[in-house]
């Protein structure tokens, strides 16, 4: 067999329809992967923010909490007296 046949039956394999189906599952799979690595990177992002938010609210909810009870007792205190 020569050079030539050689790569014409080459060329021809790559151009039948199964190829392309080969060719074109392996780049969807390998896309597929990287989309899979970047949004599960973008969700852990999302947790660790989160549960810093989640941090700096609990102080907020503290102080909210005392001045509501705060309130509640002042005018307790103060319907009494009147």
């Amino acid at each position: 067999m020569t050079m030539k046949a050689l790569f014409q039956n080459a060329k021809n394999a790559v151009q039948s329809t199964k190829a392309k189906a080969v060719v074109g599952s392996t780049l969807a799979m390998g896309a597929v992967g990287n989309a899979h690595a970047s949004a599960e990177a973008a969700f852990t992002e999302i947790q660790s923010e989160g549960a810093a938010m989640v941090g700096y609210a609990w102080p907020v909810v503290a102080s909210i909490t005392a001045a509501l009870i705060g309130i509640k007792l002042f005018k307790k205190f103060a319907n009494r007296a009147s």
